[in-house]
């Protein structure tokens, strides 16, 4: 069949179609549809007809009639239409309207005999603009409409509350765009509406759902095609998003007219490279798929049955039908049948014909126009159950059924139609949608190749508000990685910088200044870094501040480790000295238990300085206090008794009233046991009540210092100072009774080392206890350090040194005669007898 003849059948089938548009009933439903459209477009024929718009209205016949055969439902009523093609002028649609209501009807004013039955509900109309104009006419007039293809968002109000709709809301398409955005990550898209309620609410529907999940994607920018001039309008669009590159993915939320006349501009243009988001599908051999709509996707109305519609319209175009349900076609039919055979058209032929011609008539939206008759029949059939009557009555049944509000009944309709569950919410929408996902692609058919859609997911939205975006099989992406095209309008900031606020959509990537920093990619600001962090060089994470202490990594803390080291060496050699040479005059003579002892002390001394260098934490800083004061104690109380010792043994007093002439071993227990328990008394309480505590001094931008502080109340203040002053008054004492035994003869008593190793010990302790209570930092530990080394070197060069030489290199002074000729020297010089037998019988 040639293309002309292709054209004439359809004229034939349309013009069969809209010369019967009426049909007696007992109750009467206006139809309002689109059949005829004007042509918007320059160079459209007139001749033209929506065949989709005629599909629809053959739709509400269908399901008129379906009613009228079905027993539960209406019995002994039957439906009947009249139906009115508005061919998409809203001018026309409204004079339809009132002509329908008012003038068509049984009210009129001038009381005569009504010419047609009058119409209780409206089916109709086809666009969202339609609906929005003659909604204060079914408002002024209180006759509701329900339509099975209207889905603007803006609808759904109590303006709108005369009008019903099977179909679902623009908003859960809204949803589901933006799901399908989100799951694949695209974060700059633009969208391209129709300049009409439809497109502008669908628009803004992404906007606001976009807007209220807060989601990473923004819109680059909003167009809209006008019904004026609309091939320069469409230019500029395309040219416009040709410019901006980075934007690609384009939402198209046009009638299905209008996008075919769109993508052939797109096509013209050669505007490739994009995702084409199609809010709805319009299947024509003139979509240009290849390098358009390749990798692009389509959302329709899930294909619901059409509970035998397509077989009912095979009925009318195929078959030759003289009963009156197809009375509406009977006068052309002779005429059809003529044609066809003219053409020689066999009868498979025209069967394939018929087929061809049904996908084009057929469309998405004729189970929700379906579902509209039958809400509107199953609303009557709740009246009809509750009013009884006789069948002398029918006529005042009808009567009151004509002036009743169907508005209240259709609120109260529930039901399981073809779309599924059929019952409105307050604003007269249904609260489920479901969509199926489409893709586009060229198969060869024949010499030619034609469009094929490939259904590849679903999204679904269940009365309980939950979405589901399904994919059945991957889509074929066009690009080199064959992964989903990114589109945004800037690459994602690397971490380390921000992006700028002066566009939600558009940014520019600045680094974090000062010590702020950015984390992950595309961070929106950087955030400053907690107090002792600084950020790193790159700004994309917080280190820690340098720290200022000593370590055993840094010059200093290698120098005190060395010298600690060096110290602590001297010191086992001491120890092992004084072991081989334990019995040796010179040992004796020293009192080896206190040399011993001091020995010891002097290795913790040194082991104060290794527990300095390393970073301080609460455990340490509970040991390193006591275990400083501790070793002072014992060291000063073992000088003590050595000093008390030479004192008795020379009979030198410490005290002119007061003279020593023994000191037994019990009497040296005690004098370390009265020096120690006022110590431990007063550091127990310390260490219970306010413990000293790890403090880390911050120094912003600089350095950190930890250090041990000795207390944190005024509790544990008192008893730190009180320690202090303790061995300060130890160490006086100490000192004292060193320097009055200093003229001991030098060549024979270690007296004036001991005084001398007593200074340098006092001038330690007041040089580094009064840094220790008024300064901070990391000096604090240097002076720390540097006092009990000292300290240490003091003891062993003064005290044990000397002895060393003697011990290995001056083995002949090491004997008791030698000693014993000394000690008599200086008994009768200083005319004291008794100190030989003395000394003897300590020795």
């Amino acid at each position: 069949m040639s293309s002309l003849h292709y054209h004439l059948f359809l004229f034939l089938c349309f013009y069969a179609a809209v010369q019967a548009p009426y049909r007696e009933g007992d109750i009467m439903l206006g139809g309002l549809f689109s059949v005829y459209q004007v042509p918007y477009w320059p160079g459209s024929r007139f001749e033209d007809i929506y065949l989709r718009g005629l599909g629809r209205m053959q739709a509400m016949i269908f399901a008129i009639e379906r009613v009228n055969n079905d027993t539960s439902l209406l019995s002994n009523i039957s439906l009947g239409y009249d139906i009115r093609d508005y061919g998409g002028n809203l001018s026309k649609a409204a004079g339809l309207i009132y002509q329908l209501l008012t003038v068509d009807s049984c009210v009129n004013l001038s009381q005569n005999a009504p010419r047609k039955k009058a119409i209780i509900s409206l089916i109709g109309p086809n666009e969202s603009r339609t609906a929005l104009f003659i909604g204060g006419f079914l408002r002024m007039l209180n006759v509701s409409s329900i339509t099975g293809t209207a889905t603007s968002t803006e609808l759904s109000s109590f303006t709108y509350k005369h009008l019903y709709r099977t179909v679902p809301s623009d908003k859960f398409l809204a949803k589901a765009m933006v799901d399908l955005i989100m799951h694949f990550n695209w974060g700059y898209v633009a969208v391209v509406g129709q300049d009409d309620s439809y497109g502008r609410s669908g628009a803004w529907a992404v906007v606001s759902e976009s807007s209220s999940r807060k989601s990473s994607f923004c819109i680059a920018f909003t167009e809209f095609m006008r019904l004026e001039s609309p091939h320069l309008n469409v230019r500029n669009i395309v040219k416009k998003l040709k410019q901006m590159d980075n934007v690609k993915v384009v939402i198209l939320w046009l009638y299905e007219n209008y996008q075919t006349k769109f993508l052939a501009e797109v096509q013209r243009q050669n505007l490739t490279g994009r995702v084409w988001i199609l809010s709805e599908i319009h299947l024509t051999s003139t979509l240009p798929v290849k390098g358009i709509l390749e990798s692009s996707l389509g959302f329709q109305f899930h294909k619901f049955s059409d509970s035998g519609f397509k077989e009912y319209l095979k009925e009318i175009l195929v078959k030759e039908r003289d009963d009156r349900s197809f009375s509406e076609w009977n006068h052309i039919t002779s005429e059809k049948w003529k044609f066809l055979k003219n053409m020689k058209c066999v009868h498979r032929q025209i069967e394939q014909c018929s087929n061809e011609l049904i996908k084009e008539i057929y469309s998405s939206y004729v189970p929700y126009i379906i579902d509209a008759v039958y809400a509107v029949a199953h609303a009557l059939d709740i009246f009809n159950r509750n009013f009884s009557y006789d069948e002398t009555k029918d006529w005042a049944k009808l009567q009151i059924t004509n002036s009743f509000d169907v508005q209240k009944l259709l609120g109260r309709v529930s039901f399981d139609g073809l779309t599924g569950k059929i019952k409105f919410d307050r604003f007269g929408d249904r609260s489920s949608a479901y969509y199926d996902i489409f893709s586009f692609k060229n198969v060869p058919n024949g010499d030619v190749e034609s469009i094929k859609m490939v259904l590849i997911g679903e999204w679904k939205n269940s009365q309980k508000n939950e979405t589901r975006l399904i994919f059945h099989e991957a889509l074929n992406w066009t690009t080199k990685s064959g992964r989903p095209p990114k589109s945004e309008c800037s690459e994602q900031c690397p971490p380390g910088t921000r992006k700028s606020s002066t566009s939600p959509c558009c940014w520019q990537c600045l680094p974090c200044l000062g010590e702020t920093i950015s984390s992950s990619a595309g961070s929106e600001s950087c955030r400053e870094c907690p107090n002792g962090t600084i950020s790193n060089p790159a700004n994309t994470e917080c280190v820690a501040l340098p720290s200022a202490n000593i370590s055993y990594t840094n010059i200093t803390g290698i120098v005190i480790l060395t010298f600690g080291t060096l110290g602590v060496v001297v010191t086992l050699f001491c120890l092992a000295a004084l072991y081989k040479f334990w019995n040796s005059p010179i040992v004796k003579a020293s009192n080896r238990e206190l040399s011993l002892s001091l020995l010891l002390t002097i290795f913790a001394l040194f082991s104060l300085v290794y527990i300095d260098v390393f970073k301080t934490t609460n455990t340490i800083c509970m040991i390193i206090y006591p275990l400083r004061y501790l070793t002072y104690n014992i060291c000063l109380s073992t000088l003590l008794v050595k000093v008390l010792l030479i004192s008795c043994a020379f009979r030198v007093p410490i005290m002119t009233s007061l003279e020593l002439t023994s000191l037994p071993n019990k009497a040296q227990v005690g004098i370390f046991i009265a020096f120690l328990a006022p110590l431990l008394s007063v550091q127990m309480p310390w260490l219970l009540l306010d413990p000293p505590f790890n403090f880390q001094h911050i120094y912003p931008k600089r350095y950190t210092f930890d250090e041990c502080k000795a207390y944190s109340s005024s509790v544990g203040k008192s008893l730190f100072l009180a320690t202090c002053f303790y061995i300060l008054f130890q160490m006086l004492v100490s000192s004292v009774c060193a320097f009055k035994i200093r003229k001991i003869p030098e060549n024979f008593s270690e007296a004036k080392r001991i005084a001398f190793s007593m200074y340098i010990f006092l001038f330690s302790l007041l040089c580094y206890h009064p840094v220790e209570l008024s300064l901070n930092g990391w000096y604090v530990t240097v002076v720390d350090c540097v006092t009990t080394l000292l300290s240490a070197y003091g003891f062993l060069c003064c005290l044990f040194l000397p002895k060393m030489y003697i011990l290995f290199f001056r083995q002949e002074i090491n004997d008791a005669n030698g000693i014993r000729q000394e000690v008599t020297q200086f008994s009768f010089s200083s005319g004291c007898v008794r100190v030989n037998r003395t000394f003897d019988s300590s020795n």
